[in-house]
């Protein structure tokens, strides 16, 4: 983890964990990483499970495999962290009983001379409006790191008539685990 960027696994999972600590939820999270996010070769990208320990969530299995079920010792759901793509990023049945799908990128959280930010949104966007399986009723959401640029971008896109229309929820979430524009 760098302190300028926000890796894809990072925003998932902090997302993920406000989901559940903020009671939005009434059942596990699912979380979907890409085997690359993590790790190619003999490269570590991403430790999953280092920085989740870190945040106080441990294995349901002693095992080194990052795919799993993470529990929190003061909440009853978990995350559960798979590979299986074309369902979104992070999914969840939320407390109303609406499912939630959610397409997650990187991203830079400092202001910096990178211009990524608008062609990421947009990809997610994309992404999240060709997946092949979303539930009746989802609520649809992306989710990109709390950067300056980001924050911007997103408060912009909020009010355009297009996606007010379609309901899309354009989040930002930060390192403190907070997530604006819910």
């Amino acid at each position: 983890m760098t302190l300028n960027r926000m890796p894809e696994a990072e925003v998932s999972l902090r997302l993920a964990i406000h989901l559940i600590l903020s009671g939005l939820v009434r059942s596990d999270v699912e979380v979907a990483l890409d085997g690359a996010q993590v790790k190619t070769g003999h490269s570590q990208h991403f430790d999953v499970i280092g920085f989740l320990r870190s945040l106080g969530w441990t294995s349901e299995v002693d095992s080194v495999r990052w795919q799993g079920k993470y529990r929190n010792a003061s909440n009853a759901h978990r995350i559960v962290i798979h590979s299986q793509s074309g369902r979104g990023d992070v999914t969840a049945m939320l407390a109303t009983g609406e499912p939630l799908v959610v397409e997650a990128k990187k991203g830079t959280i400092c202001s910096c001379k990178s211009s990524s930010e608008y062609p990421l949104l947009r990809e997610a966007m994309g992404q999240l409006l060709t997946l092949e399986i979303v539930p009746d009723n989802a609520v649809l959401a992306v989710a990109v790191p709390h950067g300056e640029r980001f924050v911007k971008l997103a408060a912009r896109w909020r009010e355009f008539p297009l996606v007010k229309r379609s309901g899309i929820r354009l989040l930002t979430v930060a390192q403190t685990g907070e997530v604006c524009g819910w």
